[in-house]
């Protein structure tokens, strides 16, 4: 049966799975897949390997683990700003781009919580530690998203609650103290982290 249009080889979907770029058999990088298609993949890396490098790429499914890797030969073929692309030795067959892709607009929840996961853990550190390999993004892109949308959750937590305010039950002030912080953990928590994760998601695949 023939691919279709979309799993041509000489096509990429979107995508922001985990890499390893192995060479001579270390590894040589840890990065994130911007595209992948049946003949090549756009890696997030500068300066991994130089052009015409050897390689063999581990793809990591977005709702599995290591133990599912795909691992393909390929060699380098381009870099620039937009990262290294690596061709691979042979086209993928069908049936293993998709178990490493899932298709455009749909997201498995072990996918979303790993997303959730990725970026908490960089979000913690001082220096934003692994911030390209687990989100695809650079630091300065990382904060200057993150302080915006943080800006616009606070305006957006405090409107309802100035609009609502006549309504709102006289309940005792600790109580009230108490809500406040809830709803704002809610906002800050739930609320920025998807906003971010989706501009990040839009900031991939605007290096296609």
């Amino acid at each position: 049966m023939a691919a279709s249009p979309e799993l041509r080889a000489s096509q990429r979907l979107p995508v922001g799975n985990r890499v390893k770029i192995i060479s001579n058999g270390r590894i040589v990088a840890y990065v994130v897949a911007v595209n992948l298609g049946l003949g090549g993949v756009l890696l997030k890396a500068q300066s991994a390997l130089p052009v015409g490098s050897p390689c063999k790429v581990s793809i990591q499914p977005l709702d599995g683990g290591p133990e599912r890797d795909l691992s393909v030969d390929g060699r380098v073929i381009r870099e620039d700003g937009a990262g290294i692309v690596v061709q691979f030795a042979s086209s993928l067959a069908k049936e293993s781009f998709e178990a490493v892709v899932h298709p455009a607009g749909v997201s498995s929840p072990r996918a979303i919580l790993a997303a959730y996961r990725d970026y908490f853990q960089v979000s913690r550190t001082a220096d934003l530690e692994n911030c390209e390999s687990l989100l695809g993004v650079t630091k300065a892109q990382f904060r200057r998203v993150f302080y915006s949308t943080f800006s616009g959750s606070i305006v957006l937590a405090i409107l309802p609650v100035w609009f609502l305010r006549a309504s709102i039950p006289a309940y005792p002030n600790g109580v009230k103290i108490l809500l406040a912080f809830v709803y704002g953990a809610l906002w800050l928590m739930l609320l920025q982290p998807t906003v971010d994760l989706a501009i990040f998601r839009w900031m991939r695949r605007r290096t296609i």
